[in-house]
């Protein structure tokens, strides 16, 4: 497995409030290197891929880009006093954020995986192309595996056969033993 140095976040505001009031000032965080390595994504090795990034996301506040909780603010927005539209500070901090967001996806996803999913645009449609793309290979390789195991045989005996005597030894063991010896 590869693994790289994801140097591209490190913190976001503490709470929205602190997120909307940062807005209106212009001084809205986002997100910068942490010191962490991602195994990079490959063919096989999607779950340990998505494993290590959630809590990652979800710790910096960023994982709703990924499902979509975070939508895209309006680029305007009306100022009640005035009646006047005005450019939404959010929208522009949104825009960037999810631009650093696409940015590490693409820095942590080999190119033989890159290629399924480069077109989507936000960082939400390249999660979810991911997800759909190694979900079905996913149940594919459970069904093999449950065949392999359906199908193993220990000399004689299928592996369900040997389980259950083994465990069945074992419950005898268990009970042939002193009370002091458990």
């Amino acid at each position: 497995m590869v693994s790289e140095p994801l140097t591209h976040i490190t913190q976001m505001a503490s709470s929205s409030k602190n997120t909307s009031d940062a807005a209106t000032n212009g001084n809205l965080p986002l997100v910068s290197p942490p010191a962490i390595n991602v195994t990079k994504l490959l063919k096989d090795n999607y779950h340990v891929w998505k494993a290590q990034l959630i809590p990652f996301f979800c710790g910096q506040g960023l994982f709703g880009y990924l499902d979509g909780t975070i939508p895209i603010p309006p680029k305007e927005v009306s100022v009640a006093e005035t009646s006047s539209v005005t450019f939404n500070p959010l929208y522009e901090h949104w825009q960037r954020q999810h631009a650093i967001i696409v940015a590490i996806l693409f820095s942590i996803i080999s190119e033989s995986v890159l290629i399924q999913v480069v077109s989507h645009i936000t960082s939400a449609a390249i999660w979810c192309a991911l997800a759909k793309s190694f979900s079905s290979q996913s149940r594919a390789w459970v069904i093999q595996l449950r065949t392999e195991l359906v199908n193993t045989r220990k000399g004689a005996q299928l592996a369900h056969d040997f389980f259950y005597a083994d465990q069945a030894h074992d419950r005898r063991a268990c009970c042939c033993r002193p009370c002091s010896s458990l």
